[in-house]
């Protein structure tokens, strides 16, 4: 059955991408899996439980939310762990290990203008070597109201 990874990042944004990758998942038949991320802080630490953290009591209650938001769409949640050095590469190596079809991930921000953009791009990049679409429920950066538009009937 096809898979939908969702990282498990803020909680205004985990929600809003849950939301839609639940009712992605009715559409096409697929799982949901919910990935809590967890930073180490030495590499040597990955895969211990040095570096394992347990969800904190407001993790927990997001992630009673996130259960029922979930079983509201009739959907099966999973919720995995995943320690990681360089976040963008986890989330890859996470999508590569789940055959995830679709990921909804977030990078956070950078100090350096354009380096978030790059690494989404990066991302992107590797994930549709693999055929995986990304999803990262950013904003346009131009004002649509503003952005003139036409609409073209379609030629019979």
């Amino acid at each position: 059955m096809p898979t939908i990874m969702v990282q498990m990042a803020h909680h205004d944004w985990t929600l809003q991408a849950l939301h839609l990758a639940c009712a992605m998942s009715r559409n096409y038949k697929a799982d949901v899996t919910l990935v809590r991320m967890l930073p180490v802080q030495h590499i040597g630490w990955l895969g211990t439980d040095y570096a394992h953290t347990p969800p904190t009591p407001e993790e927990y209650r997001h992630l009673q939310q996130y259960q029922a938001t979930a079983h509201d769409y009739g959907v099966e949640l999973s919720v995995i762990p995943m320690q990681y050095i360089s976040l963008k590469e986890a989330l890859v190596d996470a999508a590569n290990e789940l055959d995830a079809m679709a990921v909804f991930a977030t990078l956070p921000r950078s100090g350096v203008s354009y380096w978030r953009k790059f690494q989404s791009w990066d991302m992107q990049r590797h994930l549709a070597a693999h055929h995986r679409m990304l999803y990262t429920l950013e904003q346009p950066s131009t004002n649509v109201e503003r952005v003139p538009s036409i609409a073209i009937p379609a030629h019979k």
